[in-house]
């Protein structure tokens, strides 16, 4: 399933993303001639990165990406802006819990995806529970279980305390786990 419309993130102008880019370029070729150190020159070029992306990045997320993604991916990930979506609909989160489960966007898109359920549902941990169900539930056992994108919100909304206002009766197969 697609991530609906207006959940998805507003694409940047081909002029903002020509200055990210290399913006992006700079950085790291500062921060490969400064060996991996911090200098007043990259602080002031994150700086400049920060005023146009969606979030904040810190120094460290710009020295270690290589170890985790592609300067492509890292670079859409700048124009990701997490989001709280007062409205939001129990088909729209299934919706983005079917996205991220069906790998159907690239990594930032489904790293998107993800944060967008970590906002919408805090405290509700949606990465363990998507990824790793077996430390979610605290049960080892359940590492290999398969729940549906409803049971999916179901049990984010249950240990959010944040119930969609549309969302039906939900069974969840198994029991809620105490919150840490």
């Amino acid at each position: 399933m697609a991530m609906p419309e207006r959940l998805k993130p507003t694409p940047a102008t081909p002029k903002i993303r020509a200055l990210m880019k290399d913006l992006l370029k700079q950085i790291l070729d500062r921060i490969w001639d400064n060996q991996e150190r911090e200098s007043p020159e990259i602080s002031a070029l994150i700086q400049q990165w920060n005023s146009h992306a969606g979030r904040p990045f810190e120094f460290h997320e710009f020295r270690d990406m290589h170890s985790h993604t592609s300067a492509a991916n890292f670079l859409r990930t700048a124009f990701h802006q997490e989001r709280y979506v007062d409205d939001l609909s129990f088909a729209e989160a299934c919706a983005v819990a079917d996205f991220i489960c069906q790998c159907e966007g690239t990594e930032s898109d489904t790293d998107y995806a993800l944060n967008l359920l970590e906002t919408n549902f805090p405290e509700a941990n949606a990465s363990d529970l998507i990824f790793w169900p077996n430390e979610w539930f605290g049960d080892q056992d359940l590492l290999h279980i398969e729940l549906s994108s409803a049971q999916i919100i179901g049990y984010l909304m249950a240990q959010s305390s944040r119930q969609l206002q549309d969302a039906p009766p939900i069974t969840l197969p198994y029991p809620i786990p105490p919150q840490p």
